[in-house]
């Protein structure tokens, strides 16, 4: 009807409602004087009525008012007597009866309409109050993203009458570079299986800042089994996340972005885009279009928060959707984004707490003191369980450049071999990247990787590897891998966590394995001490003071029979005090006097007067320290000065030696030829032992050919005495 069509502006309507009843008049004229005389009046007057209603219903009451009022004026002058004769003032008359007809009609037409608009829209609003319940009831009922996604998409094809129509996330939102302009380097040279190697592509987080790992954008590629529709250049792409009608598009299909599509347009500009007609046809989804018999398509932006989310796209079988479609879409689209959002934090929150359980499963194991591999192992299953749906795995690199597979679940292959080498990866892939940055590194396809064939023999597409460092320095990676979809964003950044969980186990483990190293050296040592001390008393003042004995027995023998035994008991007495001497210089070995009673200082300087090879001292330390701290110096020093005199060749020794700010700083540097390893039992993992057991550091640098020098910090438990 015209009026819902609204073919004409208002204005206009209401000139050709004036016309309309100009026509009518005349028109009724001539029929009411070529009846008169032939027709009854009650028939003529029924027939006037009945096309009146006609238009009325037809047209509506802006025509059909003043059309009536000229039909009886008409009826009345030129068919019932006394009949009147046209002229100006019956000219006048008749205008006054059509413009006032024209006037009440047009008020009564307006504000039906108006009351038409507004129960439309009450309508409107009420379908899609139902609809954004009825999402809304999902996400309250803890339903997954994807099933409140498809929801929207089938509750929007019914609010705004569609035949088709389906939601899509955004993976890369065009900017600055377009999509399908082929960001450089899409693909991933590197890259091989995870925890093999691809080197980062530069996908969101996918390095600390400072990474030198290479990057590049998304290439938007379809996941195996859903091959991207359109084909497309690399660049920007979108997943389906929910369809209505069409079943090209199912869910988690995956399609690079075009310059000719209308999403590529929306994306873009954040503007709603319609098309029709040949431009419909002849885009890249052309094909379905017309198995669809689509004849016009209307895409909108999904915007989540201030972020560009995706594209919703509706398609209709008829000429065009209604004139506000658009405008709905929005409204709609504005207020299932909540739902969105919604329905993306349940879901986050219930992928986090599912990674803090596992992470507190972890740490009781790490808490236990679980032998190493169990943790390793739990722990790539874990990473499995809830970043890759391909594989998982660990690696450890060794200190001569290797590197060794720890863990692994998931996919494998002859290349996979847990507990052997990890062999033949490329330099610029994941594992070398990483051994090289000490950074994070990804890939997003191994097929485009040179050598990474074997691993895209393992099904595997993208892969993400995390370092691993411990006690301050790298100690391996963390890798996961899989053939489906695309790299998560925040991958990274939710992987941080096991890797730090790995390192606490791993630097645990080698605590443990030092203290029960230490534990050994430390009983070796005091044994060894004690032979020591068995041996010099044994082979020295034992045997002098049983000669001695023997020598007294003898002299009194001799003064029974009367002989003269001064001489005998004289030298007997000077042996005596040679043996207080050796027993003297003993416990010096022991524990010298004059640490005891003078300090650090001159110890250190007694020290330094019987080496053999000149030492040069500088000692900065008023009063006394805690006895433990100065023993502790005492014997490094002393070991020091002996190994710089029998295996270092030294000319000259320096000794420093500074308390301040409640640490002792105590540095030993020789000329020697240098080359000192602890592990050849020169006595050095003993000091080590003896400092860090005062929760001191001790440090060895001793390049060969030039020199040792040791550099041990000690805090003070106590302040010295001034």
């Amino acid at each position: 009807m015209l009026n819902e069509r609204r073919r004409w502006p208002f204005a206009a309507e209401i000139a050709l409602s004036v016309v309309a009843g100009a026509a009518a008049f005349a028109l009724s004229a001539m029929i009411c004087t070529a009846a008169r005389g032939h027709v009854p009046p009650v028939v003529l007057g029924l027939a006037l009525l009945a096309g009146v209603l006609a238009l009325a219903r037809a047209a509506g009451i802006l025509y059909a008012l003043p059309v009536g009022v000229a039909a009886i004026q008409a009826y009345d002058w030129f068919f019932l007597p006394p009949l009147r004769d046209f002229d100006d003032s019956a000219l006048t008359l008749i205008a006054l009866f059509i413009v006032m007809a024209v006037i009440v009609g047009a008020v009564a037409t307006a504000a039906g309409r108006r009351a038409v608009e507004s129960e439309r829209a009450r309508g409107d609003l009420l379908r899609e109050q139902v609809a954004l319940r009825r999402v809304a009831t999902l996400v309250a009922g803890g339903a997954q993203p994807d099933a409140v996604f498809a929801a929207i998409a089938d509750e929007l094809a019914g609010l705004i009458g569609a035949d088709a129509s389906f939601m899509t996330r955004l993976n890369d939102a065009p900017g600055s570079d377009p999509p399908g302009s082929g960001a450089p380097g899409s693909g991933a040279p590197g890259s091989d299986a995870p925890g093999s190697d691809a080197p980062s592509r530069g996908a969101p987080g996918s390095a600390s800042p400072g990474s030198d790992a290479p990057s590049s954008g998304d290439p938007g590629s379809a996941s195996p089994g859903s091959e991207p529709v359109g084909g497309g250049s690399q660049g920007a792409s979108v997943t389906v996340v929910g369809s209505f009608g069409v079943r090209e598009m199912s869910i988690g299909t995956t399609m690079a972005l075009e310059k000719s599509m209308v999403m590529w347009r929306v994306a873009t500009t954040g503007e709603p885009v319609q098309t029709r007609g040949d431009e419909l046809r002849d885009g890249p989804f052309g094909k379905i279009i017309e198995e669809l018999g689509i004849r016009m398509v209307v895409a909108a932006p999904v915007m989540v928060g201030a972020r560009r989310w995706g594209v919703v796209v509706a398609g209709t079988r008829q000429e065009s959707f209604p004139a506000d479609t658009e405008s709905r879409i929005g409204d709609f689209i504005h207020l299932a984004a909540l739902a969105i959002a919604n329905a993306q934090a349940v879901e986050q929150l219930r992928r986090l707490a599912e990674e803090q359980a596992s992470l507190r499963r972890l740490a009781l194991l790490v808490a236990q003191g679980v032998a190493p591999e169990l943790i390793f192992s739990a722990v790539t299953k874990e990473v499995m369980r809830h970043f890759g749906s391909g594989t998982a795995r660990m690696i450890r690199y060794e200190l001569d450049g290797t590197a060794t597979l720890l863990a692994n679940e998931g996919t494998t292959g002859p290349h996979v071999r847990v507990g052997g080498q990890w062999e033949a990866y490329p330099t610029t892939g994941i594992t070398a990247t990483i051994q090289r940055t000490g950074q994070p590194a990804r890939v997003h396809d191994y097929r485009e990787l040179p050598g990474g064939e074997k691993y895209a023999r393992e099904g595997l597409v993208w892969a993400v590897g995390m370092p691993i460092h411990a006690n301050g320095r790298l100690w391996g990676m963390i890798a996961v891998g899989s053939g489906e979809g695309r790299i998560p964003d925040d991958l990274e950044a939710r992987m941080a966590d096991f890797t730090e969980l790995v390192a606490i186990a791993v630097a645990n483990a080698q605590s443990r394995a030092e203290l029960i190293s230490s534990r050994a050296r430390i009983v070796a040592a005091a044994d060894d001490a004690r032979r020591r001390i068995e041996r010099d008393l044994h082979d020295g003042a034992q045997q002098r003071l049983v000669a001695l004995a023997l020598r007294l027995r003898s002299a009194s023998i001799r003064v029974e029979q009367g002989d003269d035994v001064h001489e005998e008991i004289t030298a007997v007495a000077a042996d005596i005090l040679v043996v207080i001497d050796e027993l003297r210089e003993l416990s010096r070995g022991i524990h010298p006097a004059v640490l005891s009673d003078s300090g650090l200082r001159p110890a250190l300087r007694a020290l330094g007067r019987r080496s053999p090879v000149p030492v040069e001292i500088d000692v900065r330390i008023e009063g006394r320290l805690p006895e433990p701290v100065e023993i502790g110096a005492y014997y490094v020093v002393s070991e020091v000065l002996t190994n710089a005199v029998k295996h270092g060749n030294a000319s000259v020794v320096e000794v420093d030696a500074e308390a301040a700010d409640g640490v002792l700083r105590l540095r030993i540097r020789d000329d020697g030829r240098g080359g000192a390893d602890p592990s050849r039992g020169s006595g050095l993992l003993g000091l080590k032992d003896r400092i860090e057991a005062l929760g001191g550091t001790f440090e060895l640098d001793s390049p060969a050919g030039a020199g040792t020098t040791i550099t041990c910090r000690v805090p003070l438990d106590e302040e010295p005495d001034r």
